[in-house]
């Protein structure tokens, strides 16, 4: 679905490519009201547990429970988690884990948004969409840290060269 300039939902066709993270910067709606609650910049990523998009920073249009509940029917069973609201139209929109398991452990104090009532507007396309219908998956970056690594020793190692012939040329 997306919202055109009027803000009306647009659905995805399933020849539509998903839109993904990576690929696209973007807010994060209510769906309900609209209100804006986060950004792709502060997205980690998707728990597929509980259909939530992982986040690190909410907007101020977020308030946070005072009640910790102790169950939770989205596949987090033994925590301890406290409930997300839009402050403009009181919808649940999730939730934070305050205290889990050691399986559960990367999701403490992260923000929980469940895709199901959360809206995504894509930038680049002008387009509001369901956030089921975004890839919120990232890249490991451990390739990225293995790749900088060995640029930065080859760096190092010409570096080196370059002041071994330096001192050479200092001696002469």
């Amino acid at each position: 679905m997306e919202l055109d300039a009027d803000m009306s939902l647009h659905v995805l066709d399933s020849k539509d490519q998903k839109p993904t993270l990576g690929s696209c910067l973007m807010t994060l709606h209510c769906h309900r009201c609209s209100t804006v609650l986060g950004d792709s910049l502060a997205v980690c990523g998707d728990f597929k547990g509980t259909d939530s998009i992982m986040i690190v920073r909410v907007t101020d249009s977020v308030s946070l429970s005072d009640k910790t509940e102790s169950t939770m029917d989205r596949g987090l069973k033994n925590c301890l988690h406290r409930a997300l609201e839009c402050s403009r139209c009181q919808c649940i929109i999730g939730a934070v884990v305050d205290s889990t398991p050691v399986h559960f452990e990367m999701l403490r104090s992260v923000f929980l948004l469940h895709k199901e009532n959360i809206n995504c507007y894509i930038f680049e396309q002008s387009k509001m969409v369901k956030a089921s219908d975004v890839v919120f998956d990232l890249k490991p970056i451990n390739g990225s840290i293995t790749e900088a690594i060995k640029a930065f020793r080859a760096q190092s190692d010409h570096m080196s060269v370059l002041h071994d012939s330096l001192c050479e040329l200092g001696s002469l």
